[in-house]
């Protein structure tokens, strides 16, 4: 049978202390637990304050998250991509990268990952000076 949520109600919570290393303002983030039935994967919605990030990681099965409200970006090999409400972003495996909200604007995503996949210990590149006070304006 399916199973049903919804991003904008339900058991919102604080960043537990596993992954807090993960955000650079951890209590300007929330996160919720959503249904997934795909074996092996997890979601979840990340709710993300103005100017709310992750530090750059990886993920070895990669990562795919959908922005659902707000304006964030997604930082990548490239460099920063501004995303809007209704974008999709696809993660390679082992691809290196961060995202979050924009300096003036929260941001919701939904995350679908494998448990426990991520690496935070990678270089962080020009990710801090990629991310200018007007980035999303």
């Amino acid at each position: 049978m399916d199973e049903f949520d919804s991003t904008i109600s339900g058991d919102v919570v604080a960043v537990p202390g596993d992954l807090r290393s993960l955000f650079v303002n951890p209590d300007k983030v929330r996160l919720q637990a959503l249904p997934c039935l795909l074996p092996g994967l997890t979601s979840l919605a990340v709710h993300l304050a103005a100017g709310a990030r992750t530090v750059p990681h990886v993920r070895r099965a990669g990562q795919h998250l959908v922005c659902v409200d707000g304006v964030g970006v997604v930082g990548d090999e490239s460099g920063p991509h501004v995303v809007r409400a209704g974008d999709v972003i696809s993660n390679p495996p082992g691809g290196w990268h961060w995202y979050g909200a924009v300096p003036g604007m929260p941001v919701s995503y939904v995350s679908v990952e494998t448990p426990g996949d991520m690496d935070v210990n990678v270089d962080q590149r020009n990710w801090d000076a990629s991310y200018p006070s007007d980035l999303g304006s």
